[in-house]
Order: C-alpha cells, then sequence, then structure tokens
C-alpha cells in the first residue's frame, strides 16, 4: 500500500486551488426602453450618420443599494446603414446614486428575425462606477416598417427594450 506524504497531498490540494478559474461576478444587471435616432436616417447602403440612443434602465439589480435606475446616453457619428448597423461608440450611463459610467462597446451583431431585431454589443467600462467591468448591451426592437432603409429619408428611429450587464471578471 502507498501512501502519500501529508505535504504532497496539502502541496496537490493547494495547486488545484490556484489553477481554478475566477469566478465572473455580475455588478449590476439593468433592463429597460430605448429609443435610437439616425440624422440622416439609415438606408441599404453604408453613408455617415449622427446617431443617438436614449435609455431609461428602470429595473436594476445590483449589491449597490443605492442603485436601483440609470440613464444610458449615446452621441456618435459614423458610417452606418440598415445591413451593417454595426458601429463602435461610447457611452456613459448615470446611476440613480449620482455616481456614473462610461464605457466603449462595439457592435458585434444584429439578428433580424421576423420584425424583431436584436442587436448585441460588448465593451469594457473605461472610466468611472466599475471601471475595468465587461460590458453586454443587448437591444430589442419591433421594426414593423423595414422598407424604410428604402425610402428617400431612411431609417430614422426605433424605440424598444433593451438590457445591460456590467460584469467583473
Amino acid at each position: 500500500m502507498h501512501r502519500f506524504a501529508p505535504w504532497s497531498v496539502a502541496f496537490f490540494a493547494l495547486l488545484l486551488l490556484h489553477a481554478a478559474p475566477a469566478q465572473a461576478q455580475v455588478d449590476v444587471q439593468c433592463t429597460g426602453t430605448l429609443h435610437q435616432t439616425w440624422t440622416p436616417g439609415l438606408k441599404a447602403l453604408p453613408r455617415v450618420v449622427a446617431y443617438t440612443n436614449s435609455s431609461d434602465y428602470d429595473a436594476c439589480t445590483t449589491s449597490v443599494a443605492a442603485i436601483t435606475s440609470g440613464t444610458l446616453d449615446v452621441r456618435a457619428s459614423f458610417n452606418n446603414s440598415c445591413v451593417a448597423n454595426l458601429g463602435p461608440s461610447q457611452a456613459t450611463i448615470a446611476w440613480s446614486d449620482g455616481s456614473s459610467s462610461t464605457f466603449t462597446f462595439q457592435g458585434v451583431g444584429a439578428n433580424v428575425v421576423g420584425n424583431l431585431q436584436v442587436f448585441t454589443a460588448v465593451g469594457r467600462v473605461t472610466h468611472g462606477r466599475f471601471q475595468g467591468d465587461q460590458v453586454l448591451l443587448v437591444n430589442r426592437v419591433i421594426n414593423t416598417d423595414l422598407l424604410a432603409c428604402l425610402w428617400p429619408q431612411g431609417l430614422t428611429s426605433l424605440t424598444g427594450s433593451t438590457t445591460l450587464t456590467f460584469t467583473r471578471l
């Protein structure tokens, strides 16, 4: 019968603990409504547009008791179209406790199923509360007027629901 020395068992256990991956922690997750605008409107072919996104997150879950909601403001200008609505951007969310978080993000996917469009973006908090956290932004809109991209003025606005998650890695 082979016996392990007590120090070798302790060393092996220490190695296992050290090798265990760190667990990600959700610092804040919010749901709310969004209103997006493009000027000039989005068309089928790319062109430079001014983009705004005003989102009200009225339901936030977080370990910070004073944060119950937030207001997001995005203003950007980039080459965009109805087909490739994925430009990089920066946003600032003002939290209900008076603090704020600024984050950069890049659209990574826009899926259309019927008249439901789901836009997904990922990024990182660069300044303020939750600095360093990973950001996941998911916007869902029902677009009942998909032909707007073919009209002379293009698609000028969309309203829908949004989810914002900050995760500490």
